[in-house]
């Protein structure tokens, strides 16, 4: 990918002088003739005359030539990276501080490039800049394009721009190359990434196994839940439930044939019995000595177990001291030791405050996902680690569309596939993935 340069100095004195001469050098070179043929009273030689009539096309291709050089410099350019190249100039001395060190004025350099419709900037700001996040929000503004990712890193700041990619159609997405019953488990195709939203993926097969996802209510969490457990269901992985409030979505879990758990005893049977099932699998696959150090659930023919926790707090409110103590430990040590065992967690919740849950949980969870159009500072913090803020443009959020956080891609927007909102336009595919699965009672 080759990046063109550009060193703009915050003070443009200096180049509008330049074009300033250029310009009474036309003038000059158009008007001379006439003013010697009107003083001379159109009584010249005629090699004089040439002379002039030379010197008069000389100023007029100069001044076309310098009109079209302006056109294709400036910001109406016809040649995008020309027109770009000019706001960036503009935007530079618009918005950038200038400073002086001694007689050399500071000057920061920007380095930019097409690929397709995406508009990659970096800057160098050679510490002219307080604020990049804010340049990013500016920069958006200035090119009218959205910024969809912003990255400060030591010396440079990384922006892109474009549009937002399409939101996945979540049945579309389950129903391509569904696996049959018959198959036996193919240990790379069934532990793949599952696609979110662009270039992010839920990676079950790596350290961001456990997810953070914090939604409150009517930010789309239910059809993200249920998608998810559908793609986990295609690669014929067990899936669990947890639904503290005995809602819809639990109903619908249980008409799929997926265990639910609806209240706290029944919650704590159900983390007990999956702390058993990851210590059967540590004994037989990990104790015998024989495993190799890479060895995990991945390389292993072996299911993975994923627990889908919906309203984390709304159980713990419900609990004694006693009882949410348990909770806490059963589910912080599935996060810890249940990776390489392939022990997924999936922790939701409307809002997240730092006493909310243990870290023993929260700092496990690599993969963070929050959603909603009004979500306050100190929930986004917590769920990203980041300020809204510090994001490079103005927070987007809604129905299904917010921010996630991979230890691969950092943070960044997302919309989460579409599912229909009425669940019984899939319960018959839902039903179809998890039958194709290993019988659910097998292993327990």
């Amino acid at each position: 990918m080759h990046m063109k340069r550009l060193n703009v100095k915050t003070d443009g004195t200096a180049i509008t002088t330049i074009k300033q001469l250029i310009m009474i050098i036309a003038i000059a070179c158009i008007t001379l003739p006439y003013i010697v043929m009107i003083w001379s009273d159109n009584n010249v030689a005629p090699d004089f005359h040439q002379f002039l009539t030379n010197i008069f096309f000389i100023g007029l291709y100069l001044l076309l030539g310098f009109a079209v050089l302006m056109i294709l410099l400036s910001r109406y350019s016809p040649i995008k990276v020309l027109a770009i190249r000019k706001q960036l100039i503009i935007f530079t001395r618009k918005f950038l501080e200038s400073k002086d060190d001694g007689a050399l004025k500071l000057s920061v350099t920007w380095k930019y490039c097409l690929k397709g419709k995406i508009l990659i900037i970096k800057l160098y700001p050679n510490g002219l800049v307080k604020d990049t996040a804010l340049v990013g929000k500016k920069l958006s503004e200035r090119l009218g394009e959205k910024l969809l990712d912003y990255e400060e890193l030591d010396g440079e700041v990384h922006y892109v721009f474009g549009k937002l990619p399409d939101r996945y159609d979540g049945i579309a997405v389950m129903s391509e190359n569904m696996p049959s019953q018959e198959d036996d488990i193919k240990i790379v195709a069934y532990n793949n990434p599952i696609p979110i939203y662009d270039d992010i993926f839920w990676n079950i097969a790596s350290e961001a196994i456990h997810i953070l996802l914090i939604a409150p209510s009517g930010a789309g969490k239910t059809m993200f839940l249920s998608y998810l457990i559908g793609m986990l269901l295609k690669r014929k992985h067990l899936v669990y439930v947890v639904d503290a409030k005995n809602s819809a979505f639990g109903r619908f879990c249980r008409h799929v044939g997926l265990p639910v758990a609806t209240n706290v005893v029944e919650v704590i049977q159900m983390l007990n019995a999956l702390m058993e099932e990851m210590q059967d699998i540590y004994t037989t696959h990990f104790a015998n000595g024989e495993a190799s150090v890479d060895t995990d659930f991945s390389t292993l023919p072996i299911k993975g177990h994923f627990l889908i926790f919906d309203e984390v707090l709304s159980v713990l409110a419900s609990a004694d001291k006693k009882e949410k103590a348990e909770i806490e430990y059963l589910l912080g040590q599935l996060a810890l030791l249940g990776r390489a065992a392939g022990f997924g967690i999936v922790v939701s919740a409307q809002k997240l405050n730092a006493t909310d849950l243990s870290k023993n949980i929260t700092e496990q969870c690599q993969t963070r996902i929050i959603l909603g159009r009004i979500v306050s500072d100190e929930t986004f913090h917590q769920a990203t680690g980041m300020y809204k803020k510090d994001l490079g443009h103005a927070y987007r959020g809604g129905v299904g569309k917010g921010y996630a956080v991979t230890p691969l891609s950092g943070i960044k927007y997302i919309e989460t596939p579409l599912m229909p909102h009425n669940v019984r336009d899939y319960m018959v595919l839902m039903k179809e993935l998890r039958d194709r699965g290993t019988p659910y009672g097998e292993g327990r």
